[in-house]
């Protein structure tokens, strides 16, 4: 009978841990569940900053785009030059403002109807009643006098702009301005630097440049200096002398 309680304690003793062994697994258990989470958080955390830049680009992907196509939809009339001007101004604090008409519908809220298809945008760095700054976008009818004192809905085009100013190509010379006031005529070319503010995701604060070619004012530059008259459903055109003129067409504008 002792030889067999021998036997019993001697396995008692083999199956058990001794609380170092014990302490041993449990270190090595966590330092395992450490390096996964650590691994696991580290991934997520690239995920989500690799979505938030990408976001960040594509929103300024749009507003250059935005950009783009309206100025590319450019019109303009030589028979009512006073009208279809092109005006800009220049601010080194207020940043800059851009006005023109556009046969673009792009960001024309349903409300807001266009004579004609055609509009008179204004673009300039705004503030919201908290002081933010965002870049405007204001929709005019075509055919309103430009130096009208109207109040005009602005919309927000990007609250994530906290710089923006615009130079012209002046076709006459082929130099770049920073404010037009002609009445007569178009710059060929419109030249926008965009600043974005720095994003969540810790990024620093971009600046892009673009150019943007006018149709209309190219058209012009290989025609003498004529502006043509664009095809626009109901309007009817009339040239320079009164008489009757067909409508010109510009490479990239819908008739």
């Amino acid at each position: 009978m002792s030889n067999l309680n021998t036997f019993r304690a001697r396995m008692r003793q083999r199956g058990g841990f001794t609380l170092l062994e014990i302490m041993l697994a449990v270190t090595i258990l966590a330092v395992i569940i450490t390096a996964v989470y650590n691994t696991w958080s580290a991934a997520l955390t690239a995920w989500k900053r690799g979505t938030q830049i990408t976001d960040t680009f594509q929103r300024q992907r749009i507003v250059l785009d935005t950009l783009s196509e309206l100025t590319t939809s450019a019109v303009f009339y030589g028979a009512k030059p006073e009208l279809y001007a092109v005006t800009g101004t220049h601010s080194d604090t207020a940043g800059d403002s851009v006005s023109f008409v556009t046969a673009s519908d792009v960001l024309l809220p349903p409300g807001e109807g266009i004579a004609a298809g055609m509009r008179r945008v204004t673009l300039s760095l705004e503030n919201d009643k908290d002081g933010n700054v965002f870049l405007g976008l204001v929709n005019a009818p075509a055919l309103e006098d430009p130096d009208a004192d109207t109040q005009n809905l602005i919309h927000v085009l990007s609250a994530d702009v906290t710089g923006f100013t615009v130079r012209y190509l002046d076709p006459q010379n082929a130099t770049w301005v920073d404010h037009w006031e002609e009445k007569t005529r178009t710059p060929s070319a419109l030249e926008f630097t965009v600043t974005f503010r720095a994003g969540s995701a810790g990024t620093a604060p971009v600046t892009v440049t673009r150019q943007v070619d006018i149709p209309a004012a190219l058209y012009a530059q290989e025609h003498g200096g004529q502006m043509p008259l664009l095809a626009v459903p109901g309007v009817p055109t009339t040239g320079q002398g009164g008489g009757a003129q067909g409508a010109v067409p510009i490479p990239g504008m819908n008739n």
